[in-house]
């Protein structure tokens, strides 16, 4: 997997966007009214699902973009576990048939079927390409994933001391800034891809600032939800 590469200057930029996301958060959340800001439909739990829709269309998208089998694959598993993450998030108030379904068990069955439809379907017709993708995945090319996981284990320790506020608190910064990583993975691969445009000073620095401006677009609409 030759087209999937993590540079320092990423590593870089995904430290400085993790801190200002963790920052952001922390001092966003007040403890006092922490039910309100910790809500499922609060700021923090809106951005989550934002950093989720995100990072699964780019998965998507680095997927028809590249032109290696064993990419594409990985990024279509990526892109699949973002849209699971996301359901799972997703929180909607029961006021018809359609967000009944999105909270019923039926749709945990449906969302099944389809991952392992897919994974059969890879099994079966493209077994040459697990061996690429595992070599991968257990490779010091994989750390930013590993970033990930981390992060949300971390969030998982802390759901299980759910009982006090600070606890809760970073619960959820945890798992957003899992999120995130995943988000900004994702951009970062499609960056990467033979279609993407000619990389130079300029281009990094219009990537910055569009995602600098996304970032504060996403902090404006945390101050707009009640």
């Amino acid at each position: 997997m030759t087209k999937i590469v993590f540079t320092p200057k990423f590593a870089l930029f995904l430290f400085i966007f993790l801190a200002t996301n963790a920052l952001y958060f922390w001092l966003k959340i007040d403890p006092v009214d922490v039910s309100v800001s910790l809500d499922e439909s609060g700021p923090i739990e809106t951005v989550q699902l934002a950093y989720l829709a995100g990072g699964a269309l780019l998965f998507f998208a680095a997927a028809a973009a590249t032109l290696s089998g064993t990419e594409r694959m990985f990024c279509i598993a990526m892109a699949m576990l973002g849209l699971v993450f996301f359901l799972r998030e997703m929180e909607v108030d029961n006021a018809g048939p359609i967000s009944a379904y999105l909270e019923s068990r039926l749709l945990r069955t449906h969302e099944a079927i389809v991952v392992a439809a897919v994974i059969s379907f890879y099994l079966v017709f493209r077994w040459s390409l697990i061996g690429g993708v595992m070599s991968f995945v257990f490779s010091k090319s994989a750390w930013p994933f590993y970033v990930a996981a981390i992060l949300l284990l971390a969030g998982a320790t802390f759901d299980i001391f759910h009982g006090s506020v600070p606890n809760q608190i970073k619960e959820e910064i945890f798992e957003c800034s899992s999120y995130l990583t995943l988000l900004l993975i994702a951009g970062a691969i499609c960056y990467q891809q033979p279609g993407a445009r000619i990389r130079s000073t300029s281009a990094d620095f219009l990537m910055v600032v569009v995602t600098v401006s996304l970032f504060a677009g996403a902090c404006w609409l945390t101050e707009q939800i009640p």
